[in-house]
């Protein structure tokens, strides 16, 4: 309990249940709340937090739908004997997937451009029109000196960024260079993101990434596709091409009511 102990300081643009779920979540992760452990009840939690007991019940639904907590008739709440996996079927940034694999793994930023204009493509996916500007933010992720993904990542700019609020703001004007832009973002927001989409293609990188992966332009690759808005609204748009060693990747879905399982 201890662990949970000390009042929420809200963030704003931030839901309390968010920052609730990310105290509880980080709890398990860290193996401070065990496996099987039985949770607090929902008035301890509140009174420990200083929020309300609707706030720690929407976070704890949150954090049973996520996988991390169980609910058991006549007991209570449990954290899951076993973790969900780190995968793209949930939002995970590309470091967060393949940290498992590459313990060593680092970031290395090669672009940061404001673009005064945006692609169809890009405008589409973060809920922009092709006349607004737009961010692009790349880079490399190594391994032991060797690239094993390049990420390509878009975001909005100007005013459209501006109308998500002054944090969110000044989140993406400040991202850590040391993540990629979601793996920053996911570990300030956390579930604040809404719906994401991953689309997986083969393909080949081309002439200009491929030169930054150190392979050839032919040679095979995975390309992920991801979008993400945050609440209600478009705000993400990515790229992630992985080149052979950085597979294989698992994608595993849980049955009944259709929640994939990360």
């Amino acid at each position: 309990m201890t662990t949970l102990l000390g009042p929420i300081a809200p963030r704003p643009g931030v839901p309390l249940r968010v920052e609730v779920y990310d105290r509880i979540a980080s709890a398990i992760r860290a193996g401070a709340l065990p496996p099987a452990s039985l949770l607090p009840s929902e008035s301890e939690i509140g009174e420990a937090m200083e929020v309300s007991r609707t706030v720690v019940r929407e976070a704890l639904l949150l954090l049973e739908e996520d996988g991390l907590l169980r609910s058991r008739r006549g007991i209570g709440r449990v954290v899951s004997p076993t973790l969900p996996a780190a995968g793209f079927e949930r939002l995970r940034a590309v470091e967060q997937v393949l940290a498992d694999r590459f313990q060593d793994l680092s970031v290395h930023r090669t672009e940061v451009t404001l673009q005064r204009e945006s692609a169809t493509f890009i405008a589409e996916g973060i809920g922009i029109a092709t006349t607004s500007p737009s961010l692009f933010v790349e880079s490399v992720l190594s391994s032991n000196g060797e690239p094993v993904a390049l990420v390509q990542e878009h975001l909005p700019a100007g005013d459209h960024l501006h109308s998500f609020g002054a944090h969110v703001e000044q989140l993406v004007e400040n991202i850590d260079p040391t993540r990629t832009c979601l793996g920053a973002l996911t570990a300030e927001l956390g579930p604040a993101f809404g719906i994401g989409r991953s689309e997986l293609t083969a393909g080949t990188p081309g002439v200009v990434r491929a030169k930054l992966l150190q392979v050839r332009p032919t040679s095979p690759v995975l390309i992920v596709t991801q979008t993400v808005h945050l609440g209600t609204r478009p705000f993400y748009l990515s790229k992630v091409i992985l080149r052979p060693e950085a597979g294989p990747l698992e994608i595993s879905h849980a049955a009944g009511r259709g929640h994939a399982i990360a």
